[in-house]
């Protein structure tokens, strides 16, 4: 099955930013790993719509919806990104597209509805028997580095996950 990609206007059945075709050019553009590439069809999708559902969960975007009506968190009106340049209303810009992409090679091997490492903030560990130490303040969510770099300026971590994203 198929799945409703966003094109731009808000479309109330998409469930994607980027197609499974896009995601293969992005991929092959980016040495492509057989964790995405050695995936059939349906499980390409699945991750694309787990890694968009999982996007739109972990940041609130700057700006507001275009459409009262749209299922996903762009396209957008009011945005600007890190150097001062609108992002048009009627696109889903490029580095969102690119976060999905990450997030959806992500989840192919660490789900992402799995629990996570608390960012990897440990304090100490003890092997026998078993203990795990948070540092003090450790966040509940693992750390996704690359999407900060991926996504700068477009929106804010929601919950202090990983950090302020706003453009100064």
């Amino acid at each position: 099955m198929a799945i409703t990609v966003e094109d731009g206007t808000g479309l109330a059945a998409a469930v994607s930013y980027i197609s499974v075709a896009d995601a293969d050019t992005y991929f092959t553009a980016h040495d492509d790993p057989t964790a995405w590439s050695g995936l059939t069809t349906a499980l390409k999708e699945s991750a694309l719509r787990y890694a968009t559902t999982s996007l739109d969960g972990l940041y609130s975007w700057a700006g507001v919806v275009t459409t009262s009506t749209q299922s996903l968190g762009w396209p957008r009106d009011g945005v600007w990104d890190e150097e001062g340049r609108n992002i048009s209303s009627s696109i889903v810009p490029t580095r969102i597209e690119v976060a999905v992409c990450e997030l959806a090679l992500l989840h192919r091997t660490e789900a992402l509805n799995s629990n996570y490492s608390r960012g990897n903030s440990i304090h100490s560990e003890r092997v026998g028997p078993i203990e795990t130490v948070f540092e003090s303040g450790a966040q509940p969510d693992s750390a996704i580095p690359i999407l900060r770099r991926i996504i700068m300026g477009l929106g804010k971590a929601r919950y202090g996950i990983m950090g302020d994203l706003e453009r100064a």
